[in-house]
């Protein structure tokens, strides 16, 4: 389950809380793979039910106590078990292809339309993407002892995340000039 050993990963770099856990997964990995909170501490209850995390209760003055989590070594076996593992390719499901799939009866226009909007929205993504990489807090860590390895990686995701959204953009502009060559 890729949200366990997402979480598994993150309580490698050190014991978090579940509202920790779901700032990392905003700024780092959310243009891969997204979590709401309570998928994150539902998943936290079973990864902790099958010893792979411990949790400890920080009491905390004027606040709520802080429920953290730290990875057990049976965690830490589990996360590396699943990181060397080849996983088989994911099927896609993009609904906004159905909506295009279907759209026989829409206009060129009302299609075109469509594909516009999607690429503002990978622009405006790109665009923040590319803020977010000047600012990540691994960009500042990366010459810490054994940041680097870690803050390399997470930039190579980032670039494919960045690839994606560019070789998406290059489609919906082809698609774009396809569509105002069809007949209305």
């Amino acid at each position: 389950m890729p949200l366990a050993h997402a979480i598994l990963g993150f309580l490698d770099y050190s014991p978090m809380s579940g509202y920790d856990l779901k700032k990392f997964f905003d700024q780092s990995i959310v243009h891969f793979w997204s979590a709401t909170q309570s998928h994150i501490y539902k998943a936290l209850e079973k990864l902790e039910e099958d010893g792979f995390v411990s949790a400890e209760i920080i009491l905390q003055d004027g606040k709520p106590n802080r429920k953290q989590y730290q990875l057990t070594p049976a965690g830490r076996e589990e996360l590396h078990r699943w990181v060397v593992t080849p996983l088989p390719l994911s099927p896609t499901r993009e609904a906004w292809l159905i909506q295009i799939f279907f759209s026989h009866a829409s206009s060129n226009a009302e299609v075109i339309a469509l594909l516009q909007n999607r690429a503002e929205q990978i622009k405006a993504n790109l665009a923040a993407f590319q803020q977010e990489k000047t600012t990540h807090p691994s960009t500042e860590r990366a010459s810490l002892p054994g940041v680097e390895r870690k803050s390399r990686l997470w930039k190579l995701t980032g670039e494919y995340g960045a690839a994606y959204y560019q070789a998406e953009l290059v489609w919906l502009e082809d698609a774009i000039r396809k569509i105002q060559e069809f007949p209305d």
